[in-house]
């Protein structure tokens, strides 16, 4: 990965660990915020287009007793994020990525 593509890849790291609006990141840290959201939009064409057989979810292994006590956040996109107080079992993420597949999310 290209210097470039980290420098912008690392921004929007920080906007989604933060949770703030990209226009406010993006004034704040003295950005372009046309510059990240055209990252953004070609960070989601790469994922789509190297989707997994899941339909964009990968298999993992969790021990027993970390899921007793994880929570986690699903991030759908800028706009929409789920806080979930467990992890979501398999069946319903790939219930939502179906879903949101349907709604052209």
């Amino acid at each position: 990965m290209s210097e470039r593509s980290e420098f912008w890849l690392s921004h929007l790291s920080a906007i989604e660990a933060e949770g703030i609006t990209t226009k406010a990141y993006a004034e704040r840290e003295g950005l372009s915020a046309q510059a990240l959201y055209q990252w953004r939009k070609r960070r989601v064409a790469e994922a789509r287009s190297s989707r997994t057989p899941l339909g964009g979810f990968a298999a993992i292994q969790v021990e027993p007793s970390i899921a007793a006590r994880a929570g986690c956040t699903v991030v759908i996109d800028s706009g929409l994020r789920l806080e979930c107080a467990a992890l979501p079992s398999v069946d319903w993420l790939a219930t939502l990525s179906a879903a949101l597949r349907e709604r052209g999310r």
